[in-house]
């Protein structure tokens, strides 16, 4: 499913950078990516394959590692640091199918490569070694996780309905359940709050996750949510 999840990131990236037409569904423009993958694959032999800009655009961004005090920094033009000490790096597909990341530090002479997936939060990356290195996982510098203690997020805790009457049943476990009207899906969420002081509400489901800035009523029997970049207000109440 990680994989997946990426391959979906990586088509909202191209979305927004303006390289895919407007009126392309998700679905779409997810084959494309596939394709375009496949397409790198058998273009190469062995090792990194040409790297991939959608990989890239993602990537841009400060990165703290979880559980270490390691912050990478990376640019869009591929340099980028990691604790200040400068760096390049490259982004693809490899032999396996895997999507890539080789990071050479400018003082090294052996390089870091990786294999990427998405976590589970949906907001970090998952980096596992393809060179006999350590697996780390990357999570925006940017951004505070909230655990379900914190009264920030605790009132997302349990079952909403939404304006088609689908239900969301959020546990103190970040487990989430969708009950849709044919069948019901599971996954997990994730509350997080950006530099802004924005609450943002992840659900990470099989196939995709969506994303929602939150404000809920004061009596935590409402919540308005809206997807970034949207002025489309959804409200769901308590079920």
């Amino acid at each position: 499913m990680k994989k997946k999840l990426l391959i979906l990131a990586l088509a909202a990236a191209i979305c927004m950078s303006g390289c895919g037409e407007k009126d392309k569904t998700a679905a779409s423009i997810t084959e494309e990516v596939d394709q375009y993958a496949e397409d790198m694959q058998e273009a190469g032999q062995e090792g990194l394959i040409a790297p991939s800009e959608a990989v890239r655009n993602l990537l841009i961004k400060t990165w703290k590692v979880d559980g270490k005090n390691d912050v990478y920094t990376m640019r869009s033009d591929g340099t980028g640091t990691k604790n200040e000490e400068p760096f390049t790096f490259e982004c693809g597909f490899d032999e396996d199918n895997n999507i890539t990341l080789e990071i050479t530090l400018d003082s090294a002479d052996e390089s870091e490569l990786y294999a990427l997936s998405s976590d589970e939060t949906g907001y970090g990356l998952d980096l596992a070694s393809l060179n006999n290195g350590e697996d780390i996982r990357l999570v925006p510098a940017d951004l505070e996780f909230l655990d379900m203690e914190d009264e920030r997020a605790a009132g997302i805790v349990g079952e909403w309905k939404d304006e088609s009457g689908n239900s969301y049943v959020f546990g103190e476990d970040n487990s989430v359940t969708v009950k849709g009207s044919d069948q019901d899906t599971e996954g997990t969420f994730s509350v997080v709050q950006d530099a802004e002081g924005t609450l943002l509400l992840k659900l990470v489901v099989p196939g995709g996750s969506l994303e929602f800035a939150y404000t809920l009523n004061e009596d935590k029997s409402q919540i308005e949510l809206c997807s970034p970049g949207s002025d489309v207000v959804h409200v769901w109440t308590r079920g």
